[in-house]
Protein backbone atom coordinates (compact mmCIF):
# COMPACT_ATOMS: atom_id res chain seq x y z
CA UNK A 1 0.00 0.00 0.00
CA UNK A 2 2.80 2.44 1.19
CA UNK A 3 4.99 2.12 -2.33
CA UNK A 4 1.27 1.81 -4.17
CA UNK A 5 0.52 5.19 -2.70
CA UNK A 6 1.26 8.88 -4.37
CA UNK A 7 4.98 9.51 -5.01
CA UNK A 8 5.20 12.75 -2.71
CA UNK A 9 8.90 13.40 -2.73
CA UNK A 10 11.25 10.88 -3.70
CA UNK A 11 11.64 8.26 -2.19
CA UNK A 12 8.58 9.69 0.42
CA UNK A 13 5.02 8.62 -0.74
CA UNK A 14 1.83 9.52 0.60
CA UNK A 15 1.77 6.68 3.25
CA UNK A 16 5.02 7.48 4.24
CA UNK A 17 4.24 10.84 5.66
CA UNK A 18 2.13 11.97 8.49
CA UNK A 19 -0.99 14.73 7.44
CA UNK A 20 -1.10 17.25 9.88
CA UNK A 21 -4.71 16.82 11.92
CA UNK A 22 -6.27 18.08 14.92
CA UNK A 23 -5.35 16.89 18.57
CA UNK A 24 -4.73 17.73 22.30
CA UNK A 25 -2.83 16.82 25.33
CA UNK A 26 -1.50 17.83 27.85
CA UNK A 27 0.74 17.05 30.97
CA UNK A 28 1.28 18.75 34.51
CA UNK A 29 4.56 18.26 35.45
CA UNK A 30 5.11 18.71 39.30
CA UNK A 31 7.93 17.92 42.07
CA UNK A 32 7.40 14.51 43.40
CA UNK A 33 6.55 16.11 46.95
CA UNK A 34 3.32 17.46 45.19
CA UNK A 35 2.51 14.54 42.92
CA UNK A 36 2.04 12.84 46.26
CA UNK A 37 -1.06 14.19 46.74
CA UNK A 38 -2.22 13.80 43.63
CA UNK A 39 -4.75 11.28 42.49
CA UNK A 40 -3.24 9.57 39.67
CA UNK A 41 0.25 7.54 40.12
CA UNK A 42 2.72 9.48 39.64
CA UNK A 43 5.37 8.85 36.40
CA UNK A 44 9.24 10.23 37.37
CA UNK A 45 11.37 11.67 34.88
CA UNK A 46 14.79 10.01 35.29
CA UNK A 47 16.55 11.90 32.37
CA UNK A 48 16.02 14.20 29.67
CA UNK A 49 18.40 15.87 26.89
CA UNK A 50 17.22 18.66 23.99
CA UNK A 51 18.81 19.93 21.00
CA UNK A 52 17.89 20.93 17.54
CA UNK A 53 19.86 20.51 14.02
CA UNK A 54 17.08 22.00 11.94
CA UNK A 55 13.47 23.20 11.75
CA UNK A 56 11.90 21.21 8.90
CA UNK A 57 13.32 18.02 6.92
CA UNK A 58 14.27 20.28 3.78
CA UNK A 59 17.28 21.85 5.93
CA UNK A 60 18.49 18.66 7.75
CA UNK A 61 22.48 19.15 7.51
CA UNK A 62 22.55 15.34 6.96
CA UNK A 63 19.87 13.02 6.45
CA UNK A 64 21.25 9.88 7.99
CA UNK A 65 21.84 11.40 11.76
CA UNK A 66 18.97 13.17 13.82
CA UNK A 67 19.68 15.19 16.95
CA UNK A 68 19.07 11.66 18.49
CA UNK A 69 22.42 11.30 17.65
CA UNK A 70 23.20 13.98 20.32
CA UNK A 71 20.23 13.75 22.99
CA UNK A 72 20.25 9.87 23.48
CA UNK A 73 23.43 9.17 25.08
CA UNK A 74 23.15 12.67 27.58
CA UNK A 75 19.55 11.86 28.56
CA UNK A 76 19.95 7.35 28.36
CA UNK A 77 22.96 8.68 31.17
CA UNK A 78 21.11 11.11 33.25
CA UNK A 79 18.76 8.34 33.85
CA UNK A 80 21.21 5.38 34.61
CA UNK A 81 19.95 3.22 31.98
CA UNK A 82 20.81 1.87 28.68
CA UNK A 83 18.33 1.30 25.59
CA UNK A 84 18.20 -2.23 26.30
CA UNK A 85 16.49 -1.36 29.67
CA UNK A 86 13.83 0.20 27.59
CA UNK A 87 9.91 -1.09 28.39
CA UNK A 88 8.56 0.82 25.27
CA UNK A 89 9.23 3.72 23.49
CA UNK A 90 7.35 6.68 21.95
CA UNK A 91 8.63 8.59 18.95
CA UNK A 92 8.13 11.48 16.57
CA UNK A 93 7.12 9.17 13.56
CA UNK A 94 6.92 12.25 11.09
CA UNK A 95 7.85 10.05 8.33
CA UNK A 96 8.77 6.33 8.13
CA UNK A 97 12.41 7.23 7.42
CA UNK A 98 12.32 8.97 10.65
CA UNK A 99 11.85 5.87 12.21
CA UNK A 100 14.35 4.25 11.49
CA UNK A 101 16.97 6.58 11.47
CA UNK A 102 16.30 7.92 14.91
CA UNK A 103 16.06 3.95 16.10
CA UNK A 104 19.33 3.83 15.18
CA UNK A 105 20.38 6.81 16.75
CA UNK A 106 19.46 6.01 20.06
CA UNK A 107 21.14 2.50 20.14
CA UNK A 108 18.11 0.70 19.47
CA UNK A 109 19.44 -0.55 16.26
CA UNK A 110 23.14 -0.78 14.77
CA UNK A 111 23.32 2.38 12.37
CA UNK A 112 22.39 0.86 8.69
CA UNK A 113 19.88 -2.16 10.75
CA UNK A 114 16.80 0.09 11.57
CA UNK A 115 15.49 -1.66 8.77
CA UNK A 116 15.73 -5.09 9.42
CA UNK A 117 15.42 -4.14 13.56
CA UNK A 118 11.84 -2.99 12.27
CA UNK A 119 11.17 -5.87 9.60
CA UNK A 120 11.88 -8.62 12.59
CA UNK A 121 8.72 -7.41 14.46
CA UNK A 122 10.52 -5.68 16.95
CA UNK A 123 8.22 -2.65 17.24
CA UNK A 124 5.14 -4.16 17.94
CA UNK A 125 3.05 -5.04 20.96
CA UNK A 126 5.03 -8.08 22.10
CA UNK A 127 8.16 -7.07 19.87
CA UNK A 128 11.47 -5.86 22.01
CA UNK A 129 10.66 -2.48 22.08
CA UNK A 130 6.75 -1.99 21.14
CA UNK A 131 6.90 1.44 19.48
CA UNK A 132 3.97 4.36 19.22
CA UNK A 133 1.34 1.96 20.76
CA UNK A 134 -1.23 4.41 20.17
CA UNK A 135 -0.56 4.42 16.61
CA UNK A 136 1.60 6.81 16.20
CA UNK A 137 1.48 9.94 13.79
CA UNK A 138 -0.16 7.90 10.82
CA UNK A 139 -2.73 6.42 12.84
CA UNK A 140 -3.47 8.33 16.11
CA UNK A 141 -2.94 12.44 15.94
CA UNK A 142 -0.36 14.30 14.71
CA UNK A 143 -1.81 18.05 15.22
CA UNK A 144 1.69 19.56 14.25
CA UNK A 145 3.58 19.01 17.11
CA UNK A 146 3.60 15.48 18.39
CA UNK A 147 5.69 15.99 21.29
CA UNK A 148 3.21 15.89 23.76
CA UNK A 149 1.06 12.80 22.94
CA UNK A 150 4.51 10.98 23.13
CA UNK A 151 4.67 12.01 26.93
CA UNK A 152 0.87 11.14 27.05
CA UNK A 153 1.48 7.71 25.76
CA UNK A 154 4.35 6.49 27.59
CA UNK A 155 2.85 7.76 31.00
CA UNK A 156 -0.67 5.60 30.47
CA UNK A 157 1.60 2.80 29.76
CA UNK A 158 4.05 3.31 32.72
CA UNK A 159 0.82 3.67 34.91
CA UNK A 160 -0.75 0.30 33.39
CA UNK A 161 -3.64 2.52 31.75
CA UNK A 162 -3.05 1.55 27.86
CA UNK A 163 -5.69 -0.92 27.69
CA UNK A 164 -5.74 -3.14 24.51
CA UNK A 165 -1.96 -1.34 23.70
CA UNK A 166 -0.90 -1.87 27.27
CA UNK A 167 2.78 -3.27 26.98
CA UNK A 168 2.84 -6.18 30.09
CA UNK A 169 5.18 -4.89 32.85
CA UNK A 170 6.09 -1.56 31.01
CA UNK A 171 8.66 -0.15 33.99
CA UNK A 172 10.94 2.34 32.01
CA UNK A 173 9.57 4.51 28.34
CA UNK A 174 11.50 6.69 26.31
CA UNK A 175 9.49 9.43 24.49
CA UNK A 176 11.52 11.27 22.15
CA UNK A 177 10.53 14.09 19.74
Amino acid sequence: DVLGSKLVADPLHKLDCCVISDGGCCIILTTEDRARDLPHRPVYVRGAAGATTHHSITAMPDMTTTAAAFTGPKAFAAAGITPGDVDMFAMYDSFSYTVLVVLEDLGFAPKGEGGPFVADGNLRLAGRLPTNTDGGGLSATHPGMRGLFLLCEATRQLRGEAGDAQVEGAEIAVAHG
